[in-house]
């Protein structure tokens, strides 16, 4: 099995970057959340919670992370102030078009300011609404240089030593949790609680995601717990899909030579669905979306079956994984898991049923439009098990990686591009 210490040299390789560039990365982001409009879209908190966590597993210092942290975290602060003090609110009124700040954002953060501008430092730093504008804000406010100063100073070292220790007491959690349901898992968890998080971040400072979004959000995370699974099952040393794989393929076998014209369906189909196809539309559309200025549409295509053309790739190389020997078509040197066919018909499919759906005022036609996407998904990964060239958990893992990576995408450059382009 090649691909184990090939996939074990690839864990030890991010290890060592996140080694060498967390600290960096860390004091970054807590400098730059403190700076207004620029804070709004960086993720410091997070930051700083991931810290505390790779400090607790033992990939980085917890000493180092929280000195990091609270000088981050105070710099940007000061940045902040500095910036109110020199330019005022002209600064974020010329510039709040293109960062989504909204007035209730502004009323929220100086309601607590004109209470008590001490608390409204402290109390401001811990809500992700106020943190990038009250320290600019207090700026504005002609507060004293030294009176800034002491609350800044308490502000960042309490929030940094809170939030640094979430990360620390959920890394506790993840070594047990480990202990029993395996690592992998656990951290495929704690991206799943990663991407639920910043969903709900995103929508509450820019609310930008659509009521029905929140479906692609769901898909999101039932096909990343689907792909999980079927990754950890072929990684394991006794594969919990072997005998289903085995029975399915025996099945498909007795069922081709009772029904010869199923073969011949299925040939057709998977003519029709391949890989080279589904990119070779994806790219089309991809052309036909720029050429008419939709960028953001192009960018989701673009990324959605790209993305999944990569992933596939590396999925295969490192597994290695067999055909069946019973295949009735010829696929020398390509590995089966995960399925190719699979995989790009549902990133392809999944993005062309969700850029149709909210266009189509019929109900009916709307519904209609979505089966017939997931049934040209699905009949095109059932060709390939028919045919016997792929076993069923190659094509359920190509299913999941490809609706895994579509709606990552709708994700991602909705949010980007509500940032970036203005309506």
């Amino acid at each position: 099995m090649e691909y184990i210490p090939l996939f074990s040299a690839f864990t030890a390789q991010v290890e060592a970057i996140i080694t060498q560039s967390g600290y960096a990365f860390i004091f970054l982001a807590t400098a730059l959340e403190g700076i207004p409009l620029i804070g709004m879209i960086v993720p410091g908190h997070v930051a700083i919670i991931v810290g505390g966590f790779l400090a607790k597993i033992g990939i980085l210092n917890l000493y180092w992370v929280l000195a990091l942290a609270i000088i981050g975290a105070i710099v940007g602060d000061y940045i902040g102030f500095n910036i109110g003090r020199k330019y005022g609110m002209s600064f974020i009124d010329r510039l709040r078009p293109y960062f989504f700040i909204r007035d209730s954002h502004i009323e929220k953060a100086k309601k607590l300011l004109d209470k008590h501008t001490g608390k409204a430092m402290i109390i401001g730093r811990f809500s992700p609404v106020t943190r990038a504008l009250m320290p600019f804000l207090v700026g504005t406010n002609n507060t004293p240089a030294g009176r800034f100063w002491l609350f800044n100073i308490i502000g960042g070292i309490s929030w940094a030593l809170v939030s640094v220790f979430i990360g620390y007491a959920f890394g506790s959690g993840y070594h047990a949790a480990a202990g029993y349901l395996g690592k992998f898992s656990v951290f495929v968890v704690i991206v799943a609680i990663i991407i639920i998080w910043g969903y709900r971040f995103v929508n509450i400072r820019f609310h930008i995601f659509k009521k029905y979004e929140l479906f692609v959000l769901i898909l999101n995370l039932l096909s990343l717990y689907t792909l999980t699974r079927a990754i950890q099952d072929a990684w394991a040393p006794e594969s919990f899909m072997a005998n289903f794989d085995v029975y399915v393929n025996l099945y498909m076998n007795t069922l081709n030579q009772a029904r010869a014209w199923l073969v011949i369906v299925a040939e057709w189909v998977t003519n029709i669905g391949s890989t080279e196809v589904i990119i070779g539309l994806g790219i089309l559309s991809v052309i036909w979306f720029i050429f008419h200025r939709k960028w953001r549409t192009a960018a989701i295509m673009a990324l959605s079956v790209g993305g999944t053309g990569f992933a596939l790739g590396v999925l295969k190389a490192f597994f290695l994984r067999d055909r069946p020997e019973n295949a009735l078509v010829s696929m020398v040197g390509d590995p089966s898991f995960p399925s190719g066919h699979a995989g790009m018909a549902a990133a392809f499919f999944i993005i062309v049923a969700y850029l149709l759906a909210y266009r189509i005022k019929s109900t009916f036609r709307r519904e209609l439009t979505i089966v017939a996407c997931v049934l040209v998904i699905v009949v095109i990964g059932l060709s390939r098990i028919i045919l016997n060239v792929h076993w069923a958990s190659d094509v359920i893992a190509g299913w999941s990686l490809g609706i895994f990576v579509a709606t990552a995408s709708i994700l991602l450059v909705r949010y980007i591009g509500a940032l970036l382009i203005r309506k």
